[in-house]
C-alpha cells in the first residue's frame, strides 16, 4: 500500500517536473547565445533526473 502511493507520488511529481524543466528549457533556449552548452546542461540534467526516478520506481518500490 505503502509503496504504491510512494510510486505514484513520484510519478506524479515527475509529470510536474516534466512540464517546468519544458518551460526552463524554452526560456534558457531563447535568452542564450550558447545554445551548444545549454542544450548538453540541461538534457543531461533531465537524463540524469528520469534515471534516478525509474531506478527508484522500478528497482527499488518493486
Amino acid at each position: 500500500m505503502i509503496k504504491d502511493t510512494i510510486t505514484i507520488f513520484l510519478i506524479f511529481s515527475y509529470f510536474l517536473f516534466f512540464i517546468v524543466w519544458l518551460i526552463w528549457f524554452h526560456k534558457s533556449i531563447k535568452n542564450s547565445k550558447k545554445k551548444k552548452n545549454v542544450y548538453l546542461y540541461n538534457i543531461l540534467g533531465f537524463i540524469i533526473i528520469t534515471y534516478l526516478i525509474s531506478f527508484l520506481v522500478l528497482k527499488i518500490l518493486s
